[in-house]
């Protein structure tokens, strides 16, 4: 376990602290700066806004195909089995 990087959304703290007891590096994707695993997001998590308006991310090269869990389908209970079937 804890062996990926895992950017979260802004706003799930529940999810990033869950992430780094469990031995994860946790980070966002605008603070990433090197290749992340995997992006915990949620469709219902308004706490915070995009800060972006333009509705484009500026992810890095190496962040183009990662893998995306949104809390919603897994549940928190379900976020670290589900990050541990990645390959």
């Amino acid at each position: 376990m804890g062996t990926k990087r895992i950017a979260v959304q802004e706003g799930l703290h529940e999810e990033a602290k869950l992430l780094r007891v469990n031995g994860y590096e946790v980070t966002t994707v605008d603070n990433a700066t090197e290749p992340i695993d995997v992006i915990v997001y949620s469709n219902k998590n308004t706490n915070y806004l995009a800060h972006n308006t333009t509705g484009k991310l500026g992810i890095e090269s190496y962040n183009k195909f990662v893998k995306m869990i949104n809390v919603e389908e897994v549940g928190r209970e379900g976020l670290i089995s589900v990050i541990e079937e990645i390959q």
